[in-house]
């Protein structure tokens, strides 16, 4: 940026009339490498505008915090590889050369211009702004991120998010994403994670499931059921119950297999077994009494991930529109989520 903008403003010295006495000799010894020199030669102009505005050397010294022989180096250093004299020099003031003040006028020139990329780059990490993309899974997507999205968008304008519902594994980096929502219970050690929540389920059957013979009152009567579950391929899983202390491992089998919880919710509405879900897929469902729970005295080990992490690349400063998303849903959803709430 720096290398540009001294380009930008470079000054055509051959059109400057400079007087015997504003010659310097190039030193032989500034001599270096074309872009070594023009970054140089950018540091030296700054310097040289800050000695103009202090009105002398010791005060710009003072002002950029920098030694009094590094400050008078660096101007020494841009007149002779200018072959310039810029400045002249007495113990109690200094003063600009006529061709001084036309170098100065550039250099306040670029000044000003690395001010307002200061004051832009300022701005872009200050506001939230830019696409966003987010990946997670179809049936929490659907059911408690899409709802928060408008509201969202209100609070920052300036972002556009683009929302990636899907029943699979995500590689962040190779497919594009800025941030993954994930159901889980240890999150990659390669990616950043914010741990936003934990994540309950339950075993839940609609009515007619649960006036059917054999009552369920202890695990051990999910035997005997056809069970519901998160497995495509897999007809046949065990199902962790716990109580005051004591672990039951139940076998349960399925005549049907899905890939999907919200495939597995929509077959225990329509009577078709027992299933062990996340609690956030149905309860709306366990509000409104279209679902009941099944032995809720017992906690269940869940299949798709016992906590909810949000995961973005590591690195040291994060995006804003990044930062703004992870707090916005750590509003929203602690210290206890909506739907773990009773």
């Amino acid at each position: 940026m720096i290398t540009r903008l001294i380009e930008a403003h470079s000054v055509d010295f051959a059109t400057l009339r400079k007087p015997p006495e504003h010659q310097l000799p190039v030193d032989a010894g500034t001599t270096m490498a074309a872009p070594h020199r023009t970054l140089s030669t950018a540091r030296w102009m700054l310097t040289f505008a800050k000695i103009v505005e202090c009105g002398g050397i010791s005060a710009a010294a003072r002002a950029l915090d920098q030694d009094k022989a590094v400050i008078s180096r660096q101007l020494r250093d841009l007149e002779r590889s200018l072959g310039l004299r810029l400045l002249n020099r007495s113990t109690q003031h200094v003063s600009l050369t006529d061709v001084g003040r036309a170098i100065h006028d550039r250099a306040v020139r670029i000044v000003q211009e690395l001010d307002g990329v200061r004051s832009d780059v300022e701005h872009v990490l200050a506001v939230p702004s830019g696409v966003l993309s987010i990946s997670t899974s179809v049936a929490f997507g659907r059911l408690q991120l899409v709802p928060l999205l408008p509201e969202f968008i209100r609070r920052y304008p300036q972002v556009q998010v683009e929302l990636c519902l899907l029943d699979r594994s995500v590689d962040l980096v190779e497919e594009g994403f800025d941030l993954l929502i994930r159901l889980c219970d240890e999150p990659p050690q390669h990616l950043s994670a914010a741990r936003i929540c934990d994540l309950s389920h339950v075993l839940v059957a609609a009515s007619g499931t649960l006036a059917q013979a054999p009552v369920i009152r202890q695990p051990e009567d999910l035997a005997g059921r056809n069970c519901l579950f998160y497995g495509f391929r897999n007809r046949h899983t065990t199902w962790q119950l716990l109580r005051g202390g004591i672990a039951h491992a139940v076998s349960v089998t399925s005549s049907l297999s899905v890939n999907s919880s919200e495939a597995a919710r929509e077959l225990a509405l329509a009577g078709m077994g027992v299933a062990l879900l996340p609690r956030y897929a149905v309860a709306a469902d366990l509000k409104n009494g279209r679902l009941h729970r099944v032995l809720p005295e017992y906690r269940v080990e869940g299949s798709t991930g016992n906590a909810l992490f949000i995961l973005h690349m590591p690195g040291r400063y994060q995006s804003p529109k990044i930062r703004a998303f992870i707090e916005f849903l750590r509003s929203h959803w602690l210290p206890t989520p909506p739907w773990e709430q009773n």
